[in-house]
């Protein structure tokens, strides 16, 4: 019988795996010190050996394990710092001089949010633009933005320069502010593919709301980055607190 929960909305070798990888970068399991065996994880997990063995081939995919015949399957080394870092403060990407590569530009029809956002009616032409950044020659997101249909005109500059100095200098669009919204999704078709992870993964979502300086909303963003690659990491700073007289209850 198993011990864990799991969840039947994801795949359950990526929980397994997700369980094992944190034993591993918490070092419960001493470097060069053998795992537990197969056997004993289908019984913990209670699923069958293919679903473990998927689960170990992922950790090993990622550099974490490591196996050999008569030897069995062992932890590499220290536990694998895969995954970046970004800083609440900074744009989700500027901070780590990823590799942007265009993947699509197209005209679609605004639809439900986005149009709403955007102030356009159902329908109305809009610039869907798709870009792949890429650390280390591997992919880390996949970033889908709603434009104007007025920028079509600047499509040939998109490899060339940044979307947000194509707004600011040929559009005269003055980025002022952007709001994200953090979620956990699961990857559909098109991410999948793109982040080389497998159908219904989970990635971690930012939807980007972007306005200019007078308020108007201009730009929609929809950013997936591979949960085991990317980690997104807020700053607080905390005043002291005002002093209040505990005086007897008003009740």
């Amino acid at each position: 019988m198993s011990t864990h929960t799991l969840s039947a909305g994801v795949p359950i070798y990526h929980q397994i795996a997700q369980v094992l990888r944190r034993r591993i970068e918490a070092g419960e399991w001493g470097q060069g010190n053998h795992l537990a065996t197969e056997q004993a994880l289908c019984r913990e997990f209670g699923v069958s050996r293919t679903t473990v063995r998927h689960a170990l081939s992922q950790l090993k995919r990622e550099g974490l394990l490591s196996s050999q015949r008569g030897v069995g399957t062992r932890r590499v080394g220290e536990p694998s710092r895969s995954k970046y870092v970004s800083n609440l403060s900074d744009p989700l990407h500027a901070s780590l001089a990823s590799d942007p590569r265009v993947v699509s530009m197209e005209m679609a029809a605004a639809r439900g949010a986005i149009a709403a956002f955007l102030g356009l009616n159902e329908g109305e032409p809009i610039l869907r633009l798709i870009r792949v950044h890429y650390l280390d020659g591997e992919p880390l997101s996949v970033v889908e933005s709603y434009l104007p249909a007025i920028m079509q005109g600047a499509m040939d500059q998109f490899p060339l320069r940044s979307l947000h100095d194509i707004m600011w200098n040929d559009f005269d669009l003055k980025v002022a502010k952007s709001v994200h919204t953090i979620s956990v999704s699961r990857a559909e078709t098109y991410v999948a593919d793109l982040l080389n992870i497998g159908l219904g993964d989970p990635v971690m979502h930012v939807q980007a709301s972007t306005y200019l300086q007078d308020g108007r909303p201009i730009r929609w963003t929809d950013n997936f980055f591979r949960e085991d690659r990317y980690q997104y990491t807020s700053e607080f700073f905390w005043e002291p607190p005002q002093r209040t007289d505990a005086g007897p209850s008003a009740t």
